[in-house]
This record gives C-alpha cells, sequence and structure tokens, in this order.
C-alpha cells in the first residue's frame, strides 16, 4: 500500500500575505458557503459546507449564496433559510443567466459578491460543481484555493490528503483574503439541525452583471 502516515507541514499558499488583514480576520470571521440545490431543496453536500464553516469559530457569521431562477430557486432559499442553526443570512442571485450551473457566471458572481460582502473565508463541497468553478473565482479574486479539505484546525490551517490519499497534511493559509476551500462533505457531517426562525432572504443585486463569455447549448444522456 505504500507509505501511510500523517504528515504535518506549513505549506505557504502565496509568498506575501498581508499583516494587516490576517490580524483583521482573527477578530472577524465571515463566511460565504455557495450552495448547491435541486428540487427547492439545497444539496446535502452544501450543508456540510455549513458545518465545516461553523467549525471556522463560534463568532463565524455564515451566509449562503444560490444561483438559479424560477420558483425552484426561491424554495431553496426557503429551504436554506431554515436548514441549519449556522446560517445567519441566505443571498440569492435569481436570473436566467444561472438557470445551468455553468462555472464562469457563478465566477463572476462569486467575485460580485465578495466584493460587496468582504468575506473571510468562502467554501464550497469539493465536487464537480465545486471543482469547476471555485479555481475560476479564485483567479478573478487573485487568492489561491485550498482543495479536498477533511479537517479545520484553526481559522487558517485545514487539513487535507496528499499522496493519492495515502497521508494527511496540514497545511496553513498564508495568502491575501478571501481563503478559499472545496471541502469533503464526508468529513463534515451534518450535526445542527434546524433553525427555530428563518434566516432572512436577500437578493444579489445584479443590474451590472454582465453578460457572459459561454451559453449553455445541449444535456443530452446516451
Amino acid at each position: 500500500m505504500g507509505f501511510v502516515g500523517t504528515i504535518f507541514r506549513n505549506l505557504q499558499l502565496h509568498k506575501t500575505c498581508s499583516p494587516f488583514r490576517q490580524t483583521s480576520a482573527s477578530r472577524f470571521i465571515s463566511t460565504l458557503v455557495l450552495a448547491e440545490h435541486e428540487g427547492g431543496s439545497i444539496k446535502s453536500s452544501s450543508i456540510s459546507s455549513v458545518e465545516a464553516a461553523k467549525s471556522l469559530g463560534e463568532d463565524n457569521t455564515v451566509s449562503v449564496l444560490l444561483a438559479g431562477c424560477g420558483p425552484s430557486l426561491q424554495e431553496a432559499a426557503t429551504h436554506a433559510a431554515s436548514c441549519h442553526s449556522s446560517i445567519s443570512q441566505v443571498l440569492v442571485a435569481d436570473s436566467d443567466k444561472f438557470r445551468y450551473p455553468l462555472a464562469e457566471a457563478w465566477a463572476k458572481l462569486v467575485e460580485s459578491v465578495q466584493k460587496k460582502g468582504g468575506y473571510s473565508h468562502i467554501i464550497t463541497a469539493s465536487g464537480s460543481f465545486g471543482k469547476n468553478m471555485l479555481p475560476r473565482a479564485a483567479a478573478l479574486l487573485d487568492v489561491s484555493p485550498i482543495t479536498d479539505v477533511t479537517g479545520v484546525s484553526g481559522t487558517l490551517n485545514f487539513v487535507r490528503p496528499i499522496y493519492a490519499g495515502n497521508a494527511l497534511c496540514t497545511v496553513r493559509y498564508t495568502g491575501e483574503f478571501p481563503c478559499m476551500l472545496t471541502v469533503r462533505s464526508t468529513s463534515f457531517p451534518i450535526t445542527s439541525g434546524a433553525r427555530s426562525n428563518a434566516a432572512p432572504i436577500s437578493q444579489v443585486d445584479l443590474s451590472t452583471f454582465g453578460d457572459g463569455m459561454c451559453i449553455f447549448i445541449l444535456k443530452s444522456i446516451r
């Protein structure tokens, strides 16, 4: 099976960092969770992402971002507002541009929401959607993402697999904010119950959101 074990190391993802911003994040943590939804409900993997966000600190404020169009999006927003006690607000981007979860459109949306919200962390599930979209959003925000996180040991310290999953390492993020993560949902089981009162739902201002560089053409199953 080869070398199996746990390796602890510091990984510097950016050669330069801002001490002021690091200090600010240690005093105030706010997380944006990029959620997927289907059939009027957000997916369980996205709720696990909220669990990961909860691990960042007790004072962390967690916002959930949903995008799409039509009644199913509004139903998903209602579900998100009450599905987890750690969610403080739900942001909804309702537009035909998000009828299909295209990575390019989502990346622009994340960039726009981040510039307005100034979140310290951005988290999404480590599935096909997150792996496709988050690197694009990180490039627009000029930061380096940390992928496949399986554990949180501090606001900037994370555990992830290396050597094809045969070992684990602890990495420390030293770059500019936001700290962007994809997390393995199986590593963050849902332990918190629903909110007793629903979190507020806000619409994302898309008035300045331009046309995307790609369009959805066809979906087929053979």
